[in-house]
């Protein structure tokens, strides 16, 4: 199982993914095939407040519809496990990338992803090529792979 962060999970999300982002809709859809994909609860929580926003403006049923059917074939993680060591462990990493010099900053969605995917010993894969890069600079104690993005 692959951890897969909110950015390419959007992009796989979009009306015309497969034409305008092929390399993420085929990197997401090898996934899933593979019964491989798992997303966690802050990226659930991240699509899921913009869908909503969109939907209270009359638009983004469509994707709405295509959020609940992607849930319900993935697996959704959180940080909870193990009396709440996730949460620890994104304490420790934040910390880490704080004390080197110069300072790395992590958004805190970001690093609760990426952490959640470390918690359950799984690889996390974003298109956020400086994220990963920072990830590996701190010993992030898991896989880091960053999928392509498609040019548009």
């Amino acid at each position: 199982m692959t951890v897969v962060d909110t950015n390419v999970i959007s992009r796989f999300l979009h009306r015309e993914a497969r034409s305008k982002y092929p390399i993420e809709h085929g990197f997401v859809e090898g996934l899933i095939q593979a019964g491989e994909l798992a997303v966690s609860y802050v990226t659930h929580f991240e699509l899921r407040r913009g869908i909503e926003e969109l939907v209270l403006r009359g638009e983004g049923r469509r994707r709405l519809v295509g959020l609940e059917k992607l849930i319900e074939r993935v697996e959704v993680l959180g940080l909870d496990v193990a009396g709440g060591r996730g949460w620890l462990l994104a304490a420790r990493l934040w910390a880490r990338g704080r004390a080197v010099k110069p300072a790395i900053n992590f958004s805190e969605a970001d690093l609760l992803i990426a952490t959640t995917a470390a918690i359950h010993g799984r690889p996390f894969a974003t298109s956020e090529r400086r994220l990963a890069e920072n990830l590996r600079q701190i010993g992030f104690p898991s896989d880091v792979w960053v999928v392509p993005v498609s040019t548009e």
